[in-house]
């Protein structure tokens, strides 16, 4: 009669990840969730102007920074202008104390893309 060996050591020990990755998801949409908006708002200080027509129809609004470039307050890279809709005004808010060079830029990729309905903002004069 034989008899079959046990093999020592060799004990599979199962460790089930499935809660886990259940809690993981949790914490990730918990986390999003709590984030709050990822829009963001800078305050932009326009140069003044006396006169000037107020645009009633839907725009873009394209924000120029020092060093970054806001499309509708999401952060965007130049080449994404070219993609911004023909039809629509677009509105470049600008500091007064910025290099008009980026400026200049952005006025440049739009013409260059075919956009015609562009607008500098400013805000008007008290008094």
């Amino acid at each position: 009669m034989q008899f079959r060996k046990r093999k020592r050591g060799l004990s599979t020990a199962a460790f089930d990840v499935t809660p886990l990755v259940d809690i993981m998801f949790l914490m990730q949409i918990f986390f999003l969730l709590t984030l709050g908006t990822p829009l963001k708002i800078n305050p932009v200080n326009l140069p003044e102007t006396n006169g000037g027509d107020t645009l009633t129809r839907e725009a873009v609004t394209v924000t120029v920074s020092p060093g970054e470039l806001l499309i509708d307050g999401h952060v965007a890279r130049e080449g994404e202008l070219g993609g911004l809709p023909k039809d629509k005004d677009i509105i470049i808010l600008a500091p007064k104390d910025i290099a008009y060079l980026e400026v200049i830029t952005v006025l440049d990729v739009l013409k260059s893309s075919g956009h015609d309905r562009i607008s500098l903002a400013t805000k008007p004069l008290k008094g």
